[in-house]
């Protein structure tokens, strides 16, 4: 009885990851850009348990930094951002990027004087 019970929640164990993993199933992704391959649509990021993950864009791939719009081309290695992406086939495609709006600088403090 007891291996029964065993088999059956591993078997509600695998079909539920096997559920997740489906295509087309949402996905959400955030971290620091780590590179940017644009000739391949490519961009690796670092999460924030320093593992690195990837991600595909392409001409539906939405790109927003703060309340405006941004590009491919503002993705720059040290940029954190939020990935929402669906699996396509193999590949992870990108829905939407959200770019960090970053910070503003401060001035700098004025160093100590030495007497």
């Amino acid at each position: 009885m007891r291996k029964l019970i065993v088999l059956a929640a591993s078997l509600v164990f695998v079909a539920t990851a096997a559920v997740q993993a489906h295509e087309g199933h949402a996905h959400k992704m955030m971290g620091t850009v780590k590179a940017v391959h644009a000739d391949m649509n490519h961009v690796e990021l670092t999460t924030a348990d320093g593992k690195t993950s990837g991600f595909y864009v392409n001409s539906d791939t939405k790109y927003v930094k703060g309340s405006g719009a941004a590009s491919l081309a503002d993705l720059q290695p040290g940029t954190r951002v939020v990935v929402e992406a669906a699996t396509e086939g193999t590949k992870m495609i990108a829905k939407s990027v959200r770019l960090s709006a970053g910070t503003k600088k401060t001035a700098a403090a004025a160093p100590a004087h030495k007497h």
